[in-house]
Parts: structure tokens; C-alpha cells; sequence
């Protein structure tokens, strides 16, 4: 809360290591960073009686014995104080910590991405301070029962996107699968997968991994780690497979740093300290599903809003259809002015007339003020539901559903998952460049949806552009509506796609087409397989495999304690005429974590994601071919197997003690079925 006090830290702690850095700044070095704020509770400050007196405007010190839990002249005056005092300690976090961070970082060529939203509860406007970064950051964690136990305390991206797109940032970055509890238990399809999904459905364009942890060589494998996160280093089993994975989330994040963001609605979150915008599904605008919204803070309010063509407009292009005020009672003398300047402009405000200000500054002359404007903007007469009134060139809204007034405005939803089986079950995001509209479509759920999609775009090509391979193509089956394009969508367990409309169209759809491939079964590998442990962590070498098996149901403790890489191997052959059915791919049913396929030496990449499906058109002869799958597992299962062995003879050395004896062993292998598949042009 001092300025003087993070100077004085800024110097004799960050100063020497940028001069040690000199070298690097700006160049490898580009971003100072704080962690979530996890200091809970402050209400004092050696400078807090002058700079509340120069924010508010009178004195606090007669008013301290409320802080204790005295009443002074009477209990709402005795509220407002308490107002008053906390909306000072938000604004001396965000004035005197964050804009001073920001200032000295600038001026040695650095950029700052703090977690500066909390998320722990704090007295801050969370929205205020994450305005003032270069790039608003905050946190989202992995699916764990330990710790995300609801997304209300674990889930906080939708708060640094809006602050992003309501204060002219590109992105939108997060400390992401973060957990307490698993260690290299995370599993990457069907836990980090959904997690990252939702997180970009909420606003995220930037992950920041927690946690990467420095392991020196001398303290083993895996090593060294930090207590909590999902790890991931180069001691990880699957560090040299990861670039599939990687390139997902690369993918994702290139797209989604297009353009702008899409919302038809800005939600005014008030001025009240503490005060946050927690996950997306809290929805306090009341649009969802298929419209979206932005929170805004009052600061944002006050210098970035102005209304052009009946729209909220902000200074970079963002656009809103109206501004949505919280359910409060009061509200600030600046941020009514404003309410009432951008009405009296064009715009559409829905919400609650205001009966007062907030805080004790200028009580009470300040509340007529409030309530002569609120008159002028709501009406003098008591208000009853349904009431519309036109104010200069715009309306103030009392009493209706905001999506009703969407509705009643003709603004169509901008996504719908029209017959989904489970509708709830799919999320988006969309945004908007100066050439395209990228919707990122997901499924939540680990049950496969189809549905047809309904976006509000129309006479453009849509192209279906899949993350997980990087392949794209044009839609083949598609309706253009009124204002509205409907596409026929298929989303596997966790499953998700970008619809990119960009071309004008040009020529007639073929319905009833399908959008995705369609594979048919040419072999089933039914084995014998051989099977390749590494002994050096305690496998036992070549065995055969006459049918797959979860390794951790093996009776050989070498096997169904092992960790790491394990190489399967079969031939299969194929004749002239299999040759010719059309794409041929390799299918590997289910499979624990991840694998690398070969056909004939040749590496057809790296599956993550059920099916586990490559293709091997490229790679495959007429004849036999030699069939190579790298199957790799996590760590957990060697480190609790050598909880029953001497020290001297265990295989992993690390300073994690979560996994004992007791701990439950994680599926492994290959479980097949592994199939050759065929696709054609039909």
C-alpha cells in the first residue's frame, strides 16, 4: 500500500538482479512476475489516515472505533465509512503496488504479468488491478479431488480476460493445471485437456505451466519438485513426446490470439472493494447459454466507454449491445455521471434504479445527487417490471431478463448447439479478425456429441479446423439461414474443433455429407506382441504379450510396477487391394497416457487422444509390415513399487513422499483394440 516501500524493495532486491541481467533485457528477459496474492487480509498502512483523507476526502481517525466493531453516529453511516475505507485499500494496492511495479518495469524495457486478481481473498478491485498489467494473468487448476473441488475457488480465467479485452491487452495468460495432491497423475485427454478446454472457452490465450521445476542431476530421477502443480520437466516420462500435446495447446492459443473477443453484453461489477468476476458460469449478466459478456471496472467504466451507433464502443474495436449494472443499491456519484452520459449518447442500460451512493465522502448531499440522476435516467415514479424508458438517444431497462431484452432487441444468440443430446455439455468462445469469425467449440463431458451448430455468421464458408492434428477443411454439409449458418458438428469425449468462417460462399453445400471422416475397419491386430520393458528401471526386458493387458494387472512386479517406455511390436499384412481402399490409419482403442506410432521405421506421430489414430498411408507396403507402438506411462507406479524395496536397490530417487504403498497404481499400456482403418471420399 506504499509506494515508498516498494521502492525501497524494487532497489535493493530487483535492481541487482537486473543489473546482473543487463544482457537479457527486453530480449529473453520480457515479463516480471508476482504470484497469486495469498496474503489475505490488510487494513493498515503507516501513510493510511493522509491518503485516505486525500481519496475521500475527510478524516478517518474518528471514525476507527467502527474497525473494531463500534458504531459511530449511527449504523449506516458507520457502513459507509467501512466503504469507504475499504474501496482506499483497493485503490492504494492498485495505485501504490501494481502502477509502480508497471512504471519501474517500463522503464527498464520489461513488461509485468502479475497475478495481481487475488485469487484468495483479498481487499482489492481484482478487475482495477489486473487492468494495470501488460498482460492480465491469473489461475486455473487441473481436475483434482483434493483441491478444485468447484470452479468458483479454482477456476479464475474469465476475471484477467475481461479485464484484457475491456482494457486493450491481446492476451490473456493463466498459471494453468495447478494442483495439490496428484503427483504426475494428471492424465493428459480427459483431465488436463477438459481443463485447458474450459479455460479457453473462459478467455485464455496464453498458458504459463505450473510447474516447470529446475532438477539438478544429483538428486535422481524424477527429482526434485515442487509440492504442488502438474510437473513437467525433462526428468517427465513423456517429455519427448510432448510435442503433440504442445502443438494442441499451440494451436489453440494462435487462433485465439486473433482478432478480438466477441460479447454482446458489458457487465458493470460496481466499485465496492474486495470486489472479483469469478468463473464464466457465474454469469452475472444473465446471458448465458450462446451470448457472452466482459466485467468491467469501474476505472474501465470511467475511461474507456463511449457509445457509437446505439453500441458500446472501446478504444481497440471491442463492441457491446449494452451494459448490464449489478443488483445493488448504490453505486458511485463518477460512474452514474457516466451511466447517464452513455445513455443520453445511445446506449441500452439494464438494471436496478440506484437509491443512493456508495461510501461516506459527501453524505449526504451526494445521495440527492444520486437520486436526482437516477430519476432522470429510471423515471421519478415507482418502477414496476417490463418498464423501458428512452432517455435522450438511448433506453434504460427495468425489471426484464437481459437475454429477454437480447431477444426482444433482435440480437440472435451467437452459438447455439441446436439438438445436442446434452446441450449444457458445450461451451465456446468467439472471436473476430479483420478476415475471419473463429469459434472454438468444446465438449465437456467424456461422452461423444453430435448436434448441429448454429452461428451467427452467415454467407461464409465454414472450415473445420482440427487442434489436435492441425488439419483443416471446408465443411462439407452446411445450411446458410437468415443471419445465421448451421453446420453439423461431431465432438468426441472431450472432444473439440474450430469453425473459421472466412470465404464468401460460393458454390451449393452437399447436405447430408458428413463433416468428418468416416472410418471403417480394413484388420484388427489381434497379436501375438512383443513387448519391450527397459530394464534399467526394472522391467524385464522382451516378453510376449498373447492379449492386451493393463500392466498393473501383470503378476510380474517388474511389469506391473514399471514406468516409462514400453515398445510393442507385430506384423500385419496387407495385400495390393487393401492398398487401394483409400487413407489407411492405425487405431489404437484405448491406451494409458500416450504413444508413438511406427509403421516400417517410418514415425506416423505421437497420439494422445482417443482413438489414439494416426495415419500410415505414407508408411505402409504391400507385404508385411512391422508395426511399432512406444507406449509410455507416468512415474507414479515405479515409485510406489520401489516403496517395497532396500534404498539401495529402488530405481527413482525424488523428494515427493505422497506415494506409498498404499497409494493406488495408475492404469498402463495398451489396451487396444489396434485396428487399420480406411477412409474414402464419401
Amino acid at each position: 500500500m506504499d509506494a515508498e516501500a516498494f521502492k525501497r524493495y524494487w532497489k535493493e532486491v530487483v535492481e541487482p538482479l537486473l543489473d546482473e541481467a543487463r544482457h537479457f533485457l527486453g530480449k529473453t528477459l520480457k515479463y516480471l512476475h508476482t504470484d497469486s496474492w495469498e496474503i489475505e487480509y490488510f487494513n493498515w498502512t503507516s501513510k493510511m489516515p493522509e491518503e485516505f483523507k486525500r481519496r475521500r476526502g475527510y478524516d478517518l481517525t474518528n471514525w476507527l472505533p467502527v474497525v473494531a466493531g463500534f458504531i459511530v453516529n449511527d449504523r449506516v453511516q458507520s457502513s459507509r465509512f467501512l466503504e469507504d475505507l475499504r474501496r482506499t485499500l483497493g485503490d492504494l494496492a492498485a495505485d501504490n503496488h501494481y502502477r509502480v511495479f508497471a512504471k519501474l518495469a517500463h522503464e527498464q524495457g520489461l513488461l509485468i504479468h502479475p497475478e495481481s486478481g487475488g485469487p484468495h481473498f483479498t481487499p482489492i478491485d481484482a478487475q482495477q488491478c489486473l487492468g494495470i498489467n501488460d498482460i492480465p494473468m491469473s489461475e486455473f487448476w487441473a481436475m483434482a479431488k483434493t483441491h478444485r473441488s468447484i470452479d468458483e475457488t479454482r477456476f479464475f480465467v474469465k476475471q484477467p480476460a475481461s479485464a484484457a479485452h475491456t482494457m486493450g491487452r491481446r492476451i490473456v495468460a493463466a498459471e494453468g493445471f495447478t494442483t495439490v495432491g496428484p503427483h504426475w497423475q494428471e492424465r493428459i485427454w480427459d483431465n488436463l485437456k477438459p481443463s485447458f478446454d474450459q479455460a479457453l472457452c473462459e478467455g485464455l490465450n496464453l498458458l504459463v505451466w505450473h510447474a516447470v521445476v529446475c532438477s539438478p542431476k544429483e538428486m535422481g530421477i524424477p527429482g526434485q519438485q515442487y509440492f504442488a502443480g502438474t510437473h513437467f520437466n525433462p526428468n517427465t516420462t513423456w517429455w519427448s513426446k510432448s510435442h503433440a500435446f504442445l502443438a494442441y495447446i499451440n494451436r489453440c492459443q494462435a487462433l485465439l490470439q486473433e482478432g478480438l473477443f466477441v460479447a454482446d453484453v458489458l457487465y458493470y461489477y460496481g466499485d465496492h472493494v474486495p470486489n472479483y468476476a469469478q468463473s464464466k458460469r457465474t454469469d452475472p449478466a444473465g446471458v448465458l447459454p450462446g451470448y457472452d459478456y466482459d466485467v468491467i471496472s469501474e476505472e474501465g467504466l470511467l475511461t474507456r466507454v463511449h457509445v457509437r451507433d446505439g453500441k458500446l464502443v472501446l478504444p481497440d474495436g471491442m463492441s457491446y449491445e449494452m451494459l448490464v449494472l449489478p443488483p445493488y443499491e448504490s453505486i458511485s456519484l463518477r460512474a452514474l455521471r457516466k451511466i447517464r452520459d452513455l445513455v443520453r449518447a445511445g446506449a441500452i442500460v439494464v438494471g436496478p434504479k440506484p437509491q443512493r451512493a456508495s461510501g461516506l465522502a459527501g453524505f449526504p448531499d451526494v445521495d440527492m445527487e444520486v437520486r436526482r440522476i437516477a430519476d432522470e435516467l429510471w423515471g421519478p415514479d415507482p418502477l414496476t417490471s417490463n418498464t423501458w424508458r428512452r432517455v435522450g438517444k438511448g433506453t434504460v431497462v427495468y425489471g426484464v431478463p437481459t437475454r429477454k431484452v437480447l431477444e426482444e432487441r433482435g440480437v440472435l444468440p451467437d452459438f447455439v448447439p441446436h439438438q445436442a443430446e446434452h446441450p449444457g455439455a458445450i461451451d465456446y468462445v468467439h472471436r473476430k479478425s479483420t478476415t475471419a469469425d473463429i469459434y472454438f467449440v468444446a465438449n465437456k463431458t467424456n461422452v461423444a456429441q453430435q448436434f448441429m451448430g448454429i452461428f451467427r455468421v452467415t454467407r461464409r464458408f465454414p472450415e473445420l479446423w482440427d487442434p489436435i492434428t492441425g488439419k483443416k477443411w471446408v465443411a462439407s454439409d452446411f445450411a446458410i439461414l437468415s443471419n445465421q449458418t448451421a453446420v453439423p458438428l461431431e465432438l468426441g469425449p472431450y472432444g473439440s474443433v474450430f469453425v473459421v468462417f472466412r470465404k464468401e460462399v460460393s458454390s451449393t453445400p452437399h447436405p447430408g455429407k458428413p463433416n468428418f471422416p468416416r472410418y471403417k475397419t480394413l484388420k484388427e491386430i489381434n497379436g501375438p506382441w512383443t513387448v519391450d520393458f527397459d530394464p534399467l528401471w526394472g522391467g524385464p526386458g522382451r516378453v510376449r504379450f498373447d492379449r492386451l493387458i493393463d500392466w498393473t494387472t501383470s503378476s510380474d512386479p517388474r511389469i506391473k510396477y514399471y514406468s516409462g517406455t514400453a515398445v510393442y511390436e507385430a506384423d500385419v499384412v496387407l495385400t495390393n487391394e487393401d492398398l487401394k481402399k483409400g487413407a489407411l490409419w492405425l487405431a489404437l482403442g484405448d491406451l494409458r497416457e500416450i504413444a508413438e506410432i511406427y509403421v516400417n521405421g517410418i514415425s506416423c506421430g505421437v497420439v494422445w487422444y482417443p482413438p489414439f489414430r494416426a495415419e500410415i498411408t505414407h508408411a505402409v507396403r504391400e507385404g508385411t509390415n512391422s508395426i511399432r507402438i512406444e507406449v509410455v506411462n507416468f512415474w507414479p507406479n515405479r515409485i510406489i513399487g520401489d516403496q517395497f524395496l532396500p534404498e539401495e536397490k529402488r530405481y527413482t530417487r525424488t523428494n515427493i513422499r505422497r506415494l506409498t504403498r498404499e497409494t493406488p497404481l495408475m492404469e498402463s499400456g495398451l489396451f487396444g483394440p489396434v485396428r487399420i482403418e480406411f477412409t474414402t471420399g464419401d
